[in-house]
């Protein structure tokens, strides 16, 4: 990648729009949960961007610690798609915005999940 990631954050409606390769347009996108929107270059195998909506919602800190959510969207994939785009999720730059986890409500039940780290060059009022 030798472009610079843009970043561009609509204060309006919470969303925070991310370029991973500013100008070029995703061949696929794949919606992770009803707030996180995977834009990607399929027959690369690599991320172009990501859309977080209600971004504030996503950052936001508990008592506890940060928010975890769940990547829903993953169970509508086939296998090897699914495969894929956890690949992507865990390498740079995915992995420097989204921190997969694994919530296991059960021993034999596994549902992939994400903590959201804001980008520290975006100045938000918290």
């Amino acid at each position: 990648m030798t472009q610079e990631v843009k970043i561009s954050y609509d204060k309006e409606v919470d969303v925070l729009y991310i370029s991973f390769v500013p100008g070029e347009r995703a061949t696929s996108a794949v919606e992770l949960n009803e707030n996180i929107l995977l834009r990607l270059n399929r027959a690369e195998k690599r991320a172009v961007g990501l859309t977080l909506m209600d971004f504030s919602v996503l950052v936001e800190l508990t008592t506890i610690g940060p928010r975890s959510f769940p990547l829903t969207g993953l169970e509508e994939l086939d296998s090897d798609w699914q495969e894929m785009v956890l690949d992507i999720l865990s390498q740079p730059p995915v992995s420097q915005i989204l921190k997969l986890q694994v919530f296991t409500p059960s021993l034999g039940n596994a549902t992939p999940a994400t903590t959201v780290v804001r980008p520290p060059a975006l100045p938000l009022a918290a």
